[in-house]
C-alpha cells in the first residue's frame, strides 16, 4: 500500500508558482511606503458610503493617485475626489507597457492597489499583470482574497474589512 500524501484541491491554489501572499494593513502599508509610484484602481463596488469614503480617505492619507473604473467615477465625482476614468481592461493594459508614462506622466507606476473591482474582471486583469507586467507588483485591499495579486487581504465579513480599511488610514 502506498504512502502517498493526497492533498485536497484548494480554489485559491490554482493560479500557478507564484502565490499571493496575504497581508495585513500593516504589510499593505509598508508596501505602499516602499513603492515610488503607487496607483489606486477603484471599481463599481465602491462606489457606496462608507466605502467610496474609505477608498478617498486612503488614496489621500498615501498620496495615492486614483484610477476609477465602471460607474464609479460619478461616485468619487460626486464627492469631489479627483480620479481619472479608465475602464479596467484599459488600465490592465496600460499596466502592462513599462514605457507608459502613468496616469500623472511621471513614469510606470511600481505598485497597484485594487479596490472593489468586479471578482471576475479583477481576477483577469490581476492574472495579465502576473504575466506580462514583471516590472509592477499588485496588492488588493477587497474583502476577497485575490490568489492572482502579488499580495491579498484574506476572505473576511463586512466587519472584519472595515476594521482593515481603518488601519490603511493610519500611520
Amino acid at each position: 500500500m502506498s504512502k502517498e500524501r493526497v492533498i485536497p484541491w484548494q480554489p485559491t491554489v490554482i493560479a500557478g508558482p507564484k502565490q499571493a501572499l496575504l497581508v495585513t494593513p500593516e504589510t499593505a502599508k509598508m508596501m505602499i511606503k516602499k513603492s515610488k509610484r503607487p496607483l489606486m484602481v477603484v471599481g463599481p463596488l465602491v462606489k457606496e458610503e462608507p466605502l467610496t469614503d474609505y477608498a478617498a480617505d486612503i488614496a489621500a492619507k498615501w498620496g495615492l493617485p486614483m484610477v476609477s473604473t465602471g460607474d464609479a467615477y460619478k461616485a468619487f465625482n460626486e464627492k469631489g475626489v479627483k480620479t481619472k476614468s479608465y475602464g479596467l481592461v484599459e488600465i490592465t493594459n496600460l499596466l502592462q507597457d513599462p514605457n507608459w508614462k502613468g496616469v500623472q506622466g511621471e513614469g510606470q507606476h511600481d505598485l497597484v492597489i485594487f479596490m472593489g473591482c468586479i471578482y471576475y474582471m479583477a481576477s483577469q486583469g490581476l492574472s495579465t499583470l502576473k504575466h506580462f507586467a514583471p516590472h509592477l507588483k499588485t496588492l488588493t485591499i477587497c474583502k476577497f482574497f485575490h490568489s492572482n495579486a502579488d499580495a491579498s487581504f484574506p476572505n473576511m465579513d463586512d466587519d472584519e474589512w472595515f476594521r482593515y480599511l481603518e488601519k490603511m488610514k493610519q500611520d
